[in-house]
């Protein structure tokens, strides 16, 4: 077994490789488009068995928001591995190098979509962020009136590229977009943009779906759905034209669907609703490749503390051990050791370290079930340092 960056003369066979796990229902291996021919070589790679492939992923490259400050994160994608070698540790292989790729890279994060979470728990990956996945009549929703307009775009998407990052404001975990991931998002689906007046204050992605696609089997009447892929807004007039705007295909289709933050209000802007579906599910992971990068390079809501962390991380031994954090005005100070025993104010793994880090669970959530050991004297400290953050991950890869 050996891992190793694709070559281009790999690209065809990993083509056939993601259309055999992630769309079998074509039947064959023709027309083979995913993925994309435009996104570079270097950023996929492979688990190959003497020279036949295995498994294999892309690592896209992506800045994130985190905790108020910009880091460098890789997304992982299209993991796939073939069914006669599955059960032979070969993603956990693949991802030990590409942890140790991005460490010298100085990208200190990861995120990934998760097939099953219980299988990334594992390696590290612990769940980031929900969404919740509404479904209900077009009829239910409460039309308004409101000074604003909805305008499609069709090539020029600047005024919506400005809304998502204003967006960002107002978000402790979220994707910040580069051109090359907008040419991604962009190039298909029907968009449309809300303004006031001249200024753009939101905007909506919208799909109408096909049944025969495997994701929509788990929602009722899809080809009678409109399903949005996007939709953000900047205050609560753009929130109702939008979904005006949705309202107005009452004729066209009857449902609508899609994934919402957990803490935005969708109830209340439909009439006595008959939601079809309503279900909180798990989006993104996230995984700390470098404790002592993202440590150094967070922004905390407190100036001066000291705490120890011991991390448990079986698969990056650079992060296994123990740190001393110092914040005295504003000047960061993290040094690591090796476990030598004795106590510290938190110990905790790396998985659960994360969940922390993102704001997902606090101190105190933690305890209830026993995955942190603290220092009781530092609990409230811990709380202070880590609170619950406001966690939106929409981007597709």
């Amino acid at each position: 077994m050996k891992v190793r960056k694709l070559a281009e003369k790999d690209r065809t066979t990993f083509k056939k490789l993601v259309r055999y796990a992630f769309s079998p229902i074509e039947n064959n291996y023709e027309k083979l488009e995913e993925p994309s021919d435009e996104i570079p070589i270097d950023l996929f790679y492979g688990v190959f068995d003497n020279e036949k492939l295995m498994s294999g992923c892309l690592v896209i490259p992506y800045k994130i928001k985190l905790r108020g400050k910009t880091i460098k994160m890789g997304g992982i994608s299209e993991v796939a591995t073939k069914p006669e070698y599955r059960n032979r540790d070969a993603v956990k292989n693949m991802l030990s190098q590409i942890f140790q790729d991005l460490y010298e890279k100085g990208v200190p994060v990861s995120v990934l979509y998760p097939f099953k979470v219980s299988f990334y728990e594992k390696l590290g990956y612990y769940v980031a962020e929900e969404q919740v996945l509404y479904h209900f009549k077009i009829t239910s929703i409460k039309p308004k009136k409101t000074k604003y307009y909805m305008k499609e775009v069709e090539d020029n998407f600047e005024d919506l590229k400005k809304i998502y990052n204003e967006i960002t404001n107002f978000y402790d975990y979220i994707a910040l977009r580069e051109e090359y991931h907008w040419k991604e998002i962009l190039k298909k689906y029907y968009k449309f943009v809300c303004y006031n007046e001249n200024k753009p204050v939101g905007y909506l992605i919208i799909q109408f779906p096909k049944s025969d696609t495997q994701w929509w089997k788990e929602l009722t009447n899809i080809e009678e759905t409109i399903y949005i892929r996007e939709a953000f807004w900047l205050d609560k007039n753009a929130k109702q034209t939008i979904f005006n705007f949705l309202w107005s295909h009452r004729d066209h289709r009857n449902y609508v669907a899609g994934a919402f933050s957990v803490d935005e209000n969708i109830i209340d802007m439909l009439d006595n609703p008959r939601i079809l579906k309503r279900e909180t599910y798990v989006n993104s992971l996230l995984r700390i490749v470098d404790v002592k990068k993202v440590l150094e390079n967070l922004e905390y809501p407190i100036n001066n503390f000291n705490i120890s962390i011991r991390i448990h991380d079986k698969q990056c031994p650079w992060n296994h051990g123990d740190f001393q954090l110092d914040l005295k005005n504003g000047a960061i100070s993290v040094k690591f050791q090796e476990n030598k025993g004795g106590s510290v104010d938190l110990e905790i793994n790396i998985g659960h370290f994360a969940q922390l880090v993102v704001g997902f669970r606090t101190i105190k959530d933690l305890l209830e079930f026993d995955f942190v050991t603290i220092n009781n004297d530092k609990k409230e400290l811990l709380q202070k340092i880590f609170p619950k953050a406001n966690n939106y991950f929409r981007d597709f890869f």
